[in-house]
Parts: C-alpha cells; sequence; structure tokens
C-alpha cells in the first residue's frame, strides 16, 4: 500500500473499530468475566479464523516469526514481516461472526526473560537510524548498553514496545491464556501447542532465521555476558519487576552467563 493510499484507508479502518468496539467488548467481558482484560493490549491479538487461534503478539519475543508461521499455516503463502502483520485482522477488526465464536479461540501468547529480551531491544533497534534520532544514538557496545539502561530509567521504558515490560502488552492474565509459549523453548512449546491443536505445521518451521524475516535476530542469549555487570544486571532486575514476578523468571542472573 502506498503512503498517499494509506492515511485514508487507516482511518476508515480505525472508524470501522470503533462502531464495532462495544460489541467486540462485551465479547470479551462474556468469555473472560468484567474487567479481566487488559483493554489497552487488546488490538495486540492477532486472529487467524482459519485456524481457530488468536495471538497475543509481544515484540522481540518470536513475534515476526511467529505472525509468518501462522500466516504460511492459514493462507499457504509464504510472506514478509510487514505484509503478514497488515494482512492479520486484530481483535477489532474481526466482522460480527467471528465476534460472535470468540470462545472458539485458542488464545496464546509468547513470553522471554527479561535480561535477554531488553538486550536483544538494543542490539537490534539502535542499528537503526529512525531510532537514534528519536530515543538516542547509543552505541552498539557494553558501555552503550550502559547508557541505554539509564535512559530506560530515566524515563524511557514506556516509549516503545520493542522494550516497554511485557505485563503492559498482554491483553489478558498469564493465566487465563490457553498456552503460555516461552521464547527459551519457543519451537518445542510451539510445535507441541499447535499439534494439539490438530493444525500442520511446514516443514522446518522455527528453525533457525524466519524465512522472509532475515536480520532481526540478535543473539542476546549469546551476548548476556559481554554485556551485563553486576550493577547492569540490578538495573534490569528493577527495571522489570513486575515482568520477573508476573511471568515466573528469576529475577536472579541466569548463572550460565554470570555479568562480568
Amino acid at each position: 500500500m502506498s503512503d498517499t493510499s494509506r492515511g485514508p484507508a487507516l482511518l476508515a479502518r480505525n472508524i470501522s473499530n470503533m462502531i464495532r468496539a462495544p460489541r467486540a467488548l462485551r465479547a470479551v467481558d462474556a468469555r473472560f468475566g468484567p474487567g479481566v482484560v487488559n483493554r489497552k493490549a487488546l488490538r495486540r491479538l492477532a486472529f487467524y479464523p482459519g485456524l481457530n487461534l488468536a495471538f497475543n503478539r509481544v515484540k522481540k519475543n518470536a513475534n515476526s516469526a511467529l505472525v509468518l508461521l501462522l500466516h504460511e499455516m492459514q493462507t499457504g503463502q509464504v510472506g514478509q514481516s510487514d505484509s503478514a502483520k497488515d494482512a492479520t485482522p486484530n481483535f477489532f477488526d474481526l466482522p460480527s461472526s467471528e465476534i460472535e465464536r470468540l470462545a472458539d479461540y485458542a488464545v496464546f501468547v509468547t513470553i522471554r526473560n527479561p535480561y535477554s529480551r531488553v538486550l536483544s531491544a538494543f542490539l537490534d533497534k539502535f542499528r537503526f537510524d529512525a531510532y537514534r534520532k528519536k530515543h538516542g544514538a547509543f552505541d552498539l557496545t557494553p558501555d552503550g548498553f550502559d547508557a541505554f539502561l539509564r535512559w530506560l530509567d530515566a524515563g524511557g521504558l514506556p516509549r516503545d514496545a520493542h522494550w516497554a515490560p511485557q505485563v503492559n502488552l498482554l491483553a489478558l492474565p498469564l493465566d487465563r491464556y490457553d498456552a503460555v509459549l516461552r521464547f527459551e523453548s519457543l519451537r518445542d512449546d510451539a510445535l507441541g501447542f499447535l499439534a494439539a491443536r490438530g493444525l500442520t505445521v511446514p516443514e522446518g518451521a522455527l528453525q533457525g532465521e524466519s524465512r522472509g524475516d532475515r536480520g532481526k535476530e540478535t543473539g542476546a542469549d549469546r551476548h548476556l555476558a559481554q554485556f551485563y555487570t553486576p550493577a547492569r544486571a540490578d538495573r534490569v532486575a528493577r527495571l522489570f519487576a513486575q515482568d520477573f514476578d508476573a511471568l515466573g523468571y528469576a529475577p536472579a542472573f541466569p548463572q550460565a552467563q554470570e555479568p562480568r
């Protein structure tokens, strides 16, 4: 879609979403109970009607890889990350017929250790001039990571969903999802979940970098010891205390990757 046509199309989509919103919110309350959902995160639910799946997208948690996989499973087409995301309806895009069968959808999410996730966001996003101009020209070095963490502590934490706390991006309490996949065991968790739903997964799914989505992997897990010091680990443990508590990750720095 061209830039000139994107604006009117987005406006029309937003108007339609507003019209559907009251019915959609009633359906959510009927399934999960009043006041259970995080309404600010409902747009992060991506729906796949042909699969009866709803995926709570959380950036830096294999979001692009899973969107591409689900898009391929539903359409039979291998797409690029952006086009696959654009083609996927969010909760408020659903027609009335799909909203009425919300109970048929299995809702799932992927979570990730905050130590790894925030480093991955740093190594990925601050390669790009747009991020460096908007948020700060942090060097992609351990010292640059330290400056980035200090910036988060000074107010930058909620400014971008790639590093914002995961709890803010979850549409549901963790125990209300039909499945919670862990980034650290993503392939086994995802294939097991999809197989249990009777779904056929393309051969080679989630092995290495995702087809059509090259270049986003940062190898953050391999660089933890290089980029973290005890002081940096303490800062991340404090900044993301809610994530560690709600998602079941130990706030102690991983023993296999002791900081310098």
